[in-house]
């Protein structure tokens, strides 16, 4: 028989015991509690994590759109020919002149696959031109027309300027530019689509003549500077006519008046400059329809190679 001393040693010890299961259950709860509000802490730190690179990454991503434009040769030479048979005498040279043109140029047309719709709209890539002449180095700049110069890298990785010519020269008070882009070398050539306009910002504004205000022609020209890489369009705000740019690039011969509707792409080396003004000064030859100011240049601009990447 256990003394009384023996039972409450037992019943100390039962004690000791049902507090030791507790405390530890008291610990195995807190340590749940810790590891749920760990991993919700972490949860939420992803879910907000991706919200937040989503948020980045679209801010740094424009969306472009290129839309269907083919070119019709054969409907242009056709309207053409039409037009020729009920032409005065005195026009009929410098429209079969035309005509022989686009029906020399109508076999080079090319096309290319649209870009990607979706572009960084910062950084820089670098455009260079292997041509006769030697090489010809851009530097197109995302961030300011973030469209085209998607359309200009993807037309280059898809080589669709390599062996082609650049088509215009302008040497004018207020123009004075080279042309390229075109395969047909008339001018009328595309890959198949239009790119969206993105007019420029920041230039130099134009003094309005005060004598054109008053004949209601106020529209603003800015200067396009020297060097300046820009891509033609045929836009036309009274017919409409809108987003009309491609492949068709051209290179700022010297400070150009122009209305601020032309997008600019971004600029040429000081080594590029050298092979453009070799061009430049060579000056113009006669092109259907030219004028002396403006025609094809004297001097071949052949571009052998053109390529785009990003640069580092």
């Amino acid at each position: 028989m256990s003394t009384n001393e023996e039972r409450r040693e037992a019943a100390r010890r039962k004690l000791e015991d049902r507090l030791e299961h507790e405390r530890r259950a008291a610990r195995q709860r807190t340590l749940s509690v810790i590891a749920v509000a760990g991993v919700f802490v972490l949860a939420l730190a992803a879910v907000g994590g991706f919200f937040w690179y989503r948020s980045w990454d679209n801010s740094r991503h424009t969306e472009c759109t290129y839309e269907d434009a083919p070119v019709d040769f054969a409907k242009t030479i056709q309207q053409i020919q039409e037009q020729l048979k009920a032409a005065p005498a005195e026009q009929k040279a410098a429209g079969e002149a035309l005509l022989k043109s686009l029906q020399e140029g109508a076999p080079k047309q090319r096309s290319s696959p649209k870009p990607e719709s979706r572009t960084l709209n910062t950084g820089t890539v670098n455009f260079d031109l292997a041509t006769n002449k030697g090489d010809v180095p851009i530097e197109l700049d995302r961030s300011k027309a973030a469209c085209n110069v998607n359309a200009i890298a993807a037309l280059a990785n898809n080589d669709y300027y390599n062996d082609t010519s650049c088509h215009r020269l302008s040497q004018s008070k207020t123009l004075s530019i080279l042309q390229c882009g075109d395969p047909t070398h008339t001018g009328m050539g595309g890959p198949g689509w239009h790119s969206p306009d993105e007019n420029p910002t920041g230039l130099k504004e134009v003094p309005m003549d005060p004598r054109m205000a008053q004949l209601g022609m106020n529209e603003q020209a800015v200067v396009y500077p020297r060097g300046t890489v820009a891509i033609a369009n045929s836009n036309d705000a009274q017919q409409g006519r809108a987003n009309t740019g491609s492949a068709q690039f051209f290179i700022v011969t010297k400070d150009t008046q122009l209305t601020p509707t032309l997008a600019v792409v971004g600029k040429v080396s000081e080594k590029g400059m050298k092979v453009v003004d070799e061009v430049a000064e060579g000056g113009i030859a006669p092109a259907p329809g030219s004028s002396p100011e403006d025609g094809y240049p004297k001097i071949p601009l052949e571009i052998k190679k053109a390529t785009a990447e990003d640069a580092a």
